[in-house]
């Protein structure tokens, strides 16, 4: 049969809780995503073979990535087309904290002041262009205040940042954090984006992980669908609502690490952990969806998406409109526009990203004077950091643009000013780590790339380049370390299965052949010894050769045979160390 073709193929996370009188009321989408780069785990991979078997994507189709990876303009989608009722009660705010903001919070978006039962007066505070639970604290009204003021305030001044950043990136691969709040103050000091996300905390029905059980869980239900072009429709990029259809692949359960009892809702740090199905760690905890729920939640959602994802609230007139109050947040959104125009049209996103400049300097307020004291600079240097943070990503915007058009000069210097700016920017500390890369300057990329890590440990591509930079310094046990900790946020990573498997095959091949063939039991990484280690390795470059069969060379292949046949060792050559290049230009 042919496959049907696809404008846009995404997912939509929502609680939903059946108890509910008013049926309005059940469904409450949380995010939107694409997809093409979702995760569909356990109980979600039938809809990924659903859609591969069903279903191809459109020559032309919907670019909806601006909207969906922001969750403010995702918000005022449903609510200009009238689904309101489908979201949270939502309110956006500046990244400053100030001694009012947690009442104010309370008011706006619980109507409470935070004396109530702490169920009545829970938010969830969001950042609003990152995923994979990234940023997202739930807290009780009691505790808002405490947790705004941590969020919202880095603990160092200006003067005194680059002597903090030093001393994190030092213990960047160090021992996993115990401690939820301190990650996500880093996701919230170091974000790029001027505002945040308030939601109503809002529950799912509890839930068994597995049939039977009596554990329940407060989940998050994952929906994918398929918008379609209807047949003989006009293949345009601002569709009307009219001419989409909408096809449901599926949808099924995520869990989050905790059942939810009544001692777990009770505490602050407990919370995170029975109420948010992020999966950023090996375990995917995964459940089927009754199918009358399912339907429900399909049949709410059905009139809405083709609606939100045609309604062009995107486009650059629409953004300069509707958020011309707010000319960070304009700036912001437009600079994202014009990275989504970086390769399609270099000149466009040039243009835009001129623009977002004008927009984000307009009306900007004077800086601290040298002479002021050390308090009032850093009252001053927190309330510039939205603006800080906004010029940062334009600077950097500007930076990968160039790179990608080959001129790594004027892209360095970009990223210096995106730096000045904003010392704290994560992803302009990897793009400088790339060019010191691509200049073959390890030691200095190494320090960049350790500083991306540090300030945003949930940044998959910094630990990949970083093992690659300690491969060619030929530092192969700290290349392994630095492999392991991609792989015990992001396990399906073949280009890191590869930097670990190759490094210990040049640990592992002098004591193997040659002179010094004797001495394989003493060689040792992680606590492994000889064979387990050569098969430690084999294992590792078999996950990667699968992985990424596209880039696996005949190189590759022969290290894959040195580990497994020793009776071929001694006439296989000894490769040299090789990498995967891995830049990737975050938007």
């Amino acid at each position: 049969a042919a496959l049907r073709s696809v404008a846009f193929w995404g997912i939509c996370d929502v609680k939903f809780d059946a108890r509910l009188e008013d049926p309005g009321e059940r469904v409450k989408v949380l995010e939107l995503g694409d997809g093409k780069t979702s995760r569909f785990s356990h109980h979600g991979l039938a809809i990924k073979e659903r859609f591969d078997s069903g279903y191809c994507m459109d020559p032309s189709p919907l670019l909806r990535a601006v909207m969906t990876e922001n969750k403010k303009i995702s918000h005022d989608a449903f609510v200009q087309e009238g689904f309101s009722n489908l979201r949270p009660t939502t309110a956006s705010y500046p990244r400053l904290y100030h001694a009012a903001l947690a009442r104010e919070i309370l008011f706006d978006v619980c109507a409470q002041d935070g004396r109530q039962r702490a169920e009545e007066s829970r938010v969830v505070l969001k950042l609003v262009n990152r995923s994979r639970g990234a940023g997202v604290v739930v807290a009780n009204g009691s505790d808002l205040d405490e947790t705004l003021r941590r969020l919202l305030c880095p603990p160092v001044g200006r003067e005194d940042l680059d002597d903090w950043l030093t001393q994190l990136a030092s213990r960047a691969l160090g021992s996993a954090r115990t401690d939820f709040m301190e990650e996500q103050c880093l996701h919230w000091w170091t974000n790029e984006c001027p505002l945040f996300l308030v939601e109503r905390c809002c529950y799912s029905m509890p839930e068994p992980l597995h049939k039977g059980s009596e554990e329940k869980f407060d989940g998050t239900m994952r929906v994918a669908f398929a918008l379609c072009r209807q047949v003989g429709g006009p293949d345009a990029a601002e569709p009307q609502p009219q001419s989409l259809d909408i096809e449901w692949l599926g949808g099924y359960w995520k869990m989050p690490p905790c059942a939810r009892t009544p001692e777990s809702m009770a505490t602050a740090d407990a919370l995170q952990d029975c109420m948010v199905s992020s999966f950023n760690s090996v375990d995917k905890r995964t459940a089927e969806v009754r199918a009358e729920h399912l339907q429900e939640v399909f049949d709410a959602l059905t009139p809405a998406l083709p609606r939100i994802f045609s309604c062009g609230i995107t486009g650059v007139q629409s953004v300069t409109r509707i958020y011309a109050e707010d000319r960070l947040f304009c700036a912001f959104v437009l600079c994202r526009l014009a990275a989504a125009n970086r390769l399609k049209e270099p000149s466009r996103g040039l243009c835009l990203l001129q623009q977002a400049r004008e927009v984000a300097l307009h009306g900007r307020a004077a800086a601290a004077q040298p002479t002021a004291s050390e308090g009032e600079r850093r009252r001053a240097w927190l309330e510039r950091l939205p603006e800080a943070a906004v010029l940062s990503y334009i600077e950097r915007t500007f930076g990968s643009t160039s790179a990608m058009q080959g001129d790594w000069q004027s892209a360095s210097e970009s990223w210096s000013a995106s730096l000045e700016h904003f010392p704290l920017n994560a992803t302009t500390q990897f793009f400088k780590g790339c060019f010191h890369l691509e200049r073959r300057e390890l030691q200095s990329a190494e320090s960049c790339l350790l500083k991306a890590i540090a300030l945003d440990p949930d940044f998959k591509l910094p630990y990949l380049a970083l093992g690659n930079s300690l491969l060619q310094q030929r530092r192969f046990e700290p290349a392994i370390e630095a492999a392991v900790a991609c792989l015990e946020r992001f396990p399906d990573t073949p280009i890191a299965q590869f930097i670990a498997g190759q490094a210990i095959y040049h640990i592992l091949r002098p004591a193997l052949v040659g002179p010094a063939r004797g001495a394989v039991v003493a060689v040792a990484v992680g606590g492994l010894h000889g064979k387990e280690l050569a098969e430690c390795a084999h294992r590792a470059l078999g996950l990667a050769k699968r992985g990424v069969p596209e880039v696996w060379a005949k190189a590759d292949e022969r290290m894959l045979e040195f580990l497994a046949e020793p009776s071929l060792r001694s006439s296989l050559p000894r490769e040299v160390v090789h990498v995967w290049r891995v830049y990737g230009w975050r938007p």
